[in-house]
């Protein structure tokens, strides 16, 4: 082989090589602190659903998915450690991807409140009326009939992904009722 091609390529592979190395240190550095920061805004959400909780416990709902169980949307679930209800992250499709929900839930099977975590990928100015306030707080005080909540002309699917998310939570509510979680 010529020694003019050799030696390129020798020099690209130490470059990445090199840069491959940075990234991987760069990425052991931030991902504790990207993963705190996480779990510091679900517990701010998580509070947020159902202000009055002390605390929040994580159930283990693996047993609990597959054919008339847990629906898949359901992420996972929270009880409150002062038994004051529910909170439930759910992952529902929209139009232009998944919306990420919480849903907190009182024991009697009342929603406390409802809240949109992301939905950049909705159409923007359409479907942002679905995830402002007014909508949002037309699931609070309903029951898993959820009468009285509307949808917004223009972003139906959005409307309706968020409405399905709300009502896979009360089938999941049913089913740790039901188990006595």
């Amino acid at each position: 082989m010529n020694k003019n091609l050799i030696q390129p390529i020798i020099v690209l592979a130490l470059i990445c090589l090199f840069v491959s190395g940075a990234l991987s240190l760069v990425n052991s550095k931030t991902s504790p602190v990207i993963a705190k920061a996480a779990e510091e805004r679900a517990a701010a959400a998580r509070k947020e659903v159902i202000p009055q909780a002390s605390g929040f416990e994580l159930l283990n709902i693996d047993n609990l998915r597959g054919k008339n169980g847990i629906p898949p949307t359901i992420t996972e679930i929270y009880k409150t450690t002062n038994n004051i209800g529910y909170v439930f992250m759910i992952s529902s499709a929209g139009y232009g991807g998944d919306i990420k929900l919480i849903c907190g839930i009182d024991p009697k099977g009342t929603i406390i409140k409802t809240s949109a975590l992301n939905f950049q990928t909705e159409t923007k100015g359409i479907a942002t009326p679905v995830f402002e306030d007014q909508h949002q707080n037309q699931y609070t005080g309903k029951d898993k009939n959820l009468h009285g909540v509307n949808a917004i002309s223009g972003a139906t699917i959005s409307s309706t992904a968020y409405r399905r998310g709300i009502q896979d939570a009360f089938t999941a509510f049913d089913i740790i009722m039901r188990e006595k979680l």
